[in-house]
């Protein structure tokens, strides 16, 4: 049975003849009624009654019965043959922290969608916990976050680490190697980078004393810095794409800076088949632009010990 069979008993169904049919379908009167004899000696019945003098066709019980089961058979095997013009596309779900997907990640982001067509992403931005149940679930197929939380489904892995920097007005009294002691926390724009970034800080600053104003995401932390008393602290990718988006901010190093702060991708130890291909081109272009990035720095195994308390 191929589909030529069944458009043709379609065609013959709708015209109502033999000859209709093969005007329709452009073939000959003889090619029309072999078709039909074919399908119905691969059904082993006949669909049309062939009477001498009528000039319009009749059909059988079975081939009255056999209209609507030949229609959903030609729908499918369009849809089959649509398949084939259906681009090879695969679409990971990434979901990461503000910080990564605002500021780090934006120009790798971007980068991608010119370079690999065929893997499109889905982007969403969540806290570390969220995100950590979503790859639980495979909800996400791959999450970046600051932190690690023990899953007994879930890989974690180091890929990159950035330096911690004061972030203030241009016209701050500031200076680089400026000594946390000068730093006023009354006048602090608060973000808390983290469990370890919160026991440096702590040890620095009264956790009693109540900062200027506290937020939660580096979008929100350059907005309170227009005062030139006015301090925070960031990572250097944070820093970059605020003074990119506010020339009168500037950056300084500290004395004694809290620990770089560790990217770790975690990932479901069971990935989907479908895309573990996507997935693995997916780090390798990570892998590159990390190298390549001036603002971060690429992973390696001394950087863990930084991070110790």
């Amino acid at each position: 049975m191929t589909y030529e069979h069944i458009e043709t008993f379609l065609t013959v169904v709708v015209t109502g003849s033999i000859t209709a049919a093969a005007k329709k379908l452009f073939v000959s009167q003889s090619t029309v009624s072999s078709r039909i004899q074919q399908l119905e000696q691969e059904l082993g019945t006949p669909l049309i009654l062939r009477q001498k003098g009528h000039r319009n066709i009749s059909l059988t019980n079975y081939g009255d019965s056999f209209i609507p089961i030949a229609g959903q058979w030609a729908a499918l095997w369009k849809d089959t043959q649509n398949l084939k013009k259906t681009e090879d596309i695969t679409i990971l779900h990434i979901a990461s922290v503000d910080a990564i997907n605002n500021y780090t990640f934006v120009p790798f982001f971007k980068n991608h969608l010119e370079n690999v067509p065929n893997i499109r992403l889905s982007i969403n931005t969540h806290h570390s916990n969220e995100i950590y149940n979503l790859v639980e679930n495979r909800t996400a197929d791959i999450g970046f976050v600051f932190s690690q939380i023990s899953y007994p489904d879930i890989v974690s892995v180091p890929i990159y680490r950035e330096l911690m920097y004061l972030i203030c007005h241009k016209d701050s009294p500031y200076y680089h190697g400026i000594e946390c002691e000068k730093l006023d926390p009354k006048k602090e724009v608060f973000l808390n980078w983290g469990t370890d970034y919160k026991q440096w800080h702590d040890r620095h600053w009264s956790p009693n004393v109540f900062p200027l104003v506290q937020v939660n995401t580096g979008s929100m932390l350059q907005r309170y810095l227009d005062q030139p008393e006015r301090w925070g602290i960031a990572p250097m990718s944070v820093i970059t794409g605020a003074i990119r988006s506010n020339p009168n901010l500037t950056y300084y190093s500290l004395k004694e800076p809290p620990s770089p702060r560790i990217c770790y991708e975690i990932k479901n130890r069971y990935t989907k088949v479908s895309h573990q291909a996507a997935i693995e081109a997916f780090e390798t272009e990570i892998k590159t632009f990390v190298e390549k990035d001036e603002n971060i720095c690429s992973f390696e195994s001394w950087m863990l010990q930084s991070v110790q308390l």
